[in-house]
């Protein structure tokens, strides 16, 4: 195996002589020129959010939901739970913690949970229901479902398909076509009545529209292949980049002048959020910014931001609310990546070419981390945190030796329904361990959507007290 190591230098010295042209094209027409700031969400393109009817004005609420794939969407669905089970002043509102949430802003996975949270809200209006708006309700009624399927199947069966050999179409567009028909509900309106994609003006408010918003405003947040920039999608930033074009339910709709910012469908931008390198096929929009190079291409947020804290604290800042704060919900699995090794020789190739499409995520997520207090406090901006990590804060207790995952499934799952708020200090070291090492894929089992639900309820009652003073007016 240690021969493979030699095998380094003759690809280096390959790539030298066969991959760098002899000749220099010069371009300054760059859309980004080296050290340009990257396009960021201006507010001011959109009516307030905190015009919705029963919202409190003086306080904006953000709401990052990580990447992760499936345990991301269904951690962050058990986190929203929780904030539905908290009323913030119950003596003068019935509203709870997660009806002041006025901007979501997720990555990859955990645009799953806030695309099935805005889904559900624009389906309670979309339907006229009476009654008032449960999203736990919501969850038993489709959620739980839509979030439960196989995001993979459609990734698999579009490279079997032999027509998309022979078409721009790939199987990044038919894992959004899956997205847009159930975790964004297409599929289940469509049998009703004929319904249309959600899209992003069912979202956001122009500034000069004569309405007020109805939703929270969604933003899926992805990566461009070129320079790693953050790309939120959002109406405006779409118009700043050009874009007249992008895939659709297995179509190419190139619109030209006839393109409508607010017309790109809400599946586009939570697909093109998740498409991690390599494994998926990246998102392709049009633009008309450069006739040479009139295609952008977009891959997994998390390359550029994987708590999508960058996108929320920009818009915070924007708000004009007394009182600001940012929710972080982390579905990290990197508890227990050793630092060092038990080998001499250098890692194998392969093994570093495996890492390499996830480097970024993990290499952003340290620094985060590790600076995005520092990036709110200076603005009077509360963060609360919600990761696996909470269950360790004060806990002294070690895991057991050994666990096996569906002994514990099973026994953790009865603890959380029975007792939720009294679990041992050594049963919280052991639902951290086992919620860590649910892995990142677009696939999950059902003892792991109900952990993932009941462990985010759990952690939001470990955070209440943080949410109160959040939310508490000055």
């Amino acid at each position: 195996m240690t021969r493979l190591v030699f095998y380094g230098p003759l690809v280096a010295v390959c790539i030298f002589f066969f991959g760098c042209s002899q000749k220099i094209y010069p371009e300054r027409n760059q859309f980004l020129p080296d050290g340009a700031p990257t396009p960021t969400v201006d507010l001011s393109a959109y009516r307030s959010v905190q015009l919705r009817a029963g919202q409190d004005s003086s306080v904006a609420v953000a709401l990052c939901i990580s990447g992760g794939g499936a345990r991301a969407a269904n951690f962050g669905t058990g986190i929203m739970l929780g904030l539905e089970e908290i009323k913030h002043d119950p003596r003068n509102s019935p509203a709870d913690a997660l009806d002041e949430v006025d901007y979501l802003s997720t990555v990859s996975g955990g645009g799953f949970a806030g695309g099935a949270y805005i889904t559900a809200l624009y389906e309670h209006n979309y339907y006229q229901r009476p009654e008032p708006f449960s999203f736990s309700e919501y969850v038993d009624r489709q959620i739980r479902d839509d979030l439960a399927r196989s995001y993979t199947w459609p990734l698999v069966l579009a490279n079997f398909n032999p027509v998309l050999f022979f078409t721009p179409i790939d199987d990044g567009d038919a894992l959004q076509k899956a997205i847009d028909n159930y975790v964004m509900g297409y599929a289940r309106r469509r049998r009703d009545d004929k319904g249309h994609s959600i899209n992003l003006g069912d979202i956001f408010v122009a500034a000069e529209a004569n309405k007020r918003p109805l939703l929270p405003y969604h933003i899926a947040n992805s990566s461009t292949v070129n320079g790693i920039r953050i790309f939120p999608f959002t109406p405006d930033i779409l118009e700043k980049y050009g874009i007249d074009g992008y895939s659709h339910r297995m179509r190419r709709r190139y619109l030209g002048d006839a393109f409508n910012p607010y017309a790109l469908p809400h599946a586009v931008g939570i697909k093109a959020s998740g498409s991690f390198p390599v494994f998926i096929s990246n998102t392709t929009l049009r633009s008309r910014y450069d006739a040479n190079r009139p295609y952008l291409h977009l891959m997994d947020g998390a390359l550029s931001d994987n708590l999508g804290v960058y996108t929320a604290i920009n818009i915070l800042k924007q708000d004009s609310a007394s009182r600001k704060t940012l929710w972080v919900i982390d579905a990290e699995n990197d508890n227990n990546y050793f630092t060092f090794s038990k080998r001499e020789g250098a890692v194998w190739g392969v093994k570093i070419a495996v890492s390499l499409p996830g480097s970024g995520l993990f290499a952003n997520r340290g620094i985060l981390t590790q600076e995005f207090r520092d990036m709110t406090e200076p603005f009077g901006i509360d963060l609360v945190y919600f990761g696996f990590s909470v269950l360790l804060w004060d806990n002294f207790d070690q895991p057991p030796e050994k666990i096996h995952r569906k002994e514990a499934y099973s026994y953790l799952i009865n603890r959380l329904r029975t007792n939720p708020y009294n679990l041992s200090d050594e049963d919280k070291q052991m639902l951290y361990e086992v919620l860590s090492k649910i892995a990142t894929k677009y696939t999950i089992k059902e003892e792991e959507q109900e952990l993932l639900f009941l462990a985010g309820r759990l952690i939001v009652h470990l955070q209440k007290d943080a949410i109160l003073d959040s939310l508490q007016k000055d």
